[in-house]
């Protein structure tokens, strides 16, 4: 059973490997829900527009982008493969 973890200064759990695995699988809905955020921001990256005046904000607006970007693949990634464990298949290759 999860536990808190009171040595961290930053709320986290305690988890076994089967409750690790069973909390990163996703919902068919919540993978198409996290695509669709994927979809969204991806567009909103390849929209932005160049200033030369100001190169610092396009990088940082890009970068703030890209990163959500990888948090969502991240999840979808983490589900994937916690399925893939959960049912005794191969692992993926990352």
């Amino acid at each position: 059973m999860a536990t808190l973890n009171q040595s961290n200064q930053f709320q986290s759990w305690n988890l076994t490997p089967e409750e690790y695995l069973q909390g990163g699988m996703l919902t068919l809905t919540q993978k198409q829900v996290i695509q669709n955020q994927i979809a969204s921001v991806a567009t909103q990256k390849i929209n932005l527009s160049y200033t030369p005046a100001d190169p610092l904000a396009f990088a940082q607006q890009e970068a703030h982008l890209r990163g959500q970007i990888d948090a969502l693949n991240y999840l979808l990634t983490l589900s994937e493969e916690a399925e893939r464990q959960l049912t005794g298949q191969r692992p993926l290759d990352l």
